[in-house]
């Protein structure tokens, strides 16, 4: 009897031991569940665009006004063990139209420092942003602490070797075309980086075209040895020697080009009025960006995408441009075999399938990435014509 009542007992303290355990820890978590959370990466490298995302847990509306032109929200370095408030100030006319920020219940806002970022944040340490609102008529600070790095040796020579030469060179061009058109600027600049490619390009149009020319005596050999993968490598590789081909050489220059295009991306994705003032050459401080006209031909917008106009464009240029590279002569017969020729049905596969990727590409960038191209591909279908009517 006594050991069915401690048994008894002892269930009994577990059980509210365990209620206990359970009570509190609910009660712990709804106190961690904060109205408003701060959510960013603990480290960003010096010139890196500063984001954070703001949720608002709260049953109320959060608005971080228009503070221009001083930063939006509170920002502090730690210095010396204490923390020294930063600030920030732009050029009014940069933000005086920005509409105040509302983050409803229940949202995520994903906000970013822009332009204030490269004077709150231009040196190394520790730094800490503070997002003040008020709940109920009791105003409440929620932080988050960041730290800043100095660039990684890929970066620095992203932004010295590449970002900055493209940037100042499209802006050069720029302030020099007549209306400061950011259209024909990227036309130029495109022009310049395709004869500056001139010779590359042209080793590889004539590759590809060789290329196409041994392509039967490929195929014959891969029907001959199509079980001895060593001795078709070998045989392969002889073709490649005799006829002076590497089958590599055409993908260097389409390679090349994406630098540029993740350069130019950068450049435009957030306006040309926000440039980080750091990355402009000693010539170009102090150029008025907002002066820059982003309309092209006076109804595409270069900075912003363009969903049909210009996809459908350049998804046609990019077909002619593969039509012309794809085309054979019509000696140029496959060896008879009873399998279907593999590299044909490739190349019709890429003749209809690239144009589409390219256009869908266009589609989901600014428009002046679609530009660059554009006018990129223009260029190579001319080089691709001049190739094509070149004797053997």
């Amino acid at each position: 009897m006594s050991n069915k009542f401690f048994r008894i007992l002892l269930f009994a303290l577990l059980f509210l031991i365990a209620f206990q355990l359970f009570s509190n820890g609910n009660k712990n978590n709804d106190t961690a569940k904060d109205d408003v959370i701060i959510v960013a990466k603990s480290k960003f490298p010096i010139g890196k665009d500063i984001t954070l995302q703001i949720q608002n847990n709260s049953g109320s509306t959060i608005t971080i006004p228009n503070n221009c032109p001083k930063n939006p929200l509170m920002v502090e370095k730690y210095v010396n063990g204490e923390w020294i408030p930063a600030e920030a100030e732009i050029d009014a006319e940069k933000c005086k139209n920005d509409p105040a920020i509302e983050i409803i219940p229940e949202q995520k806002y994903t906000f970013s420092f822009k332009q204030w970022g490269w004077q709150l944040f231009g040196e190394e340490g520790r730094y800490k942003i503070t997002l003040k609102t008020s709940f109920e008529e009791k105003e409440k600070a929620y932080s988050h602490e960041i730290t800043i790095t100095n660039p990684s040796l890929l970066r620095k020579v992203w932004l010295e070797g590449l970002y900055k030469p493209i940037l100042n060179t499209l802006l050069f061009l720029i302030f020099t075309v007549p209306g400061r058109s950011l259209g024909l600027g990227i036309i130029l600049l495109t022009l310049i980086i395709k004869l500056l490619l001139l010779g590359p390009n042209h080793k590889a149009l004539k590759a590809q075209k060789a290329m196409q020319k041994i392509q039967p005596q490929l195929e014959a050999i891969k029907i001959k040895y199509k079980d001895d993968q060593q001795r078709l490598a070998q045989e392969t590789m002889e073709i490649w020697k005799k006829h002076k081909v590497n089958p590599m050489s055409s993908c260097l220059p389409i390679l090349i080009q994406f630098p540029v295009l993740i350069a130019l991306f950068y450049v435009v994705r957030d306006g040309l009025g926000v440039i980080n003032p750091t990355m402009l050459y000693s010539t170009l401080k102090g150029a008025d960006l907002l002066s820059i006209n982003p309309i092209f031909l006076g109804i595409i917008d270069l900075t912003k995408i363009n969903l049909i106009v210009l996809p459908i464009i350049i998804g046609g240029l990019q077909f002619l441009q593969m039509h012309l590279a794809l085309s054979k002569s019509q000696s140029d017969k496959p060896a008879k075999s009873d399998q279907p020729d593999a590299m044909p049905m490739m190349n019709k596969m890429m003749k209809y399938f690239m144009p589409i990727m390219i256009a869908v590409f266009t589609a989901s960038l600014p428009a002046a990435v679609g530009l660059y191209w554009g006018t990129s591909t223009l260029f190579g279908i001319g080089q691709q014509l001049v190739v094509n009517r070149m004797k053997e």
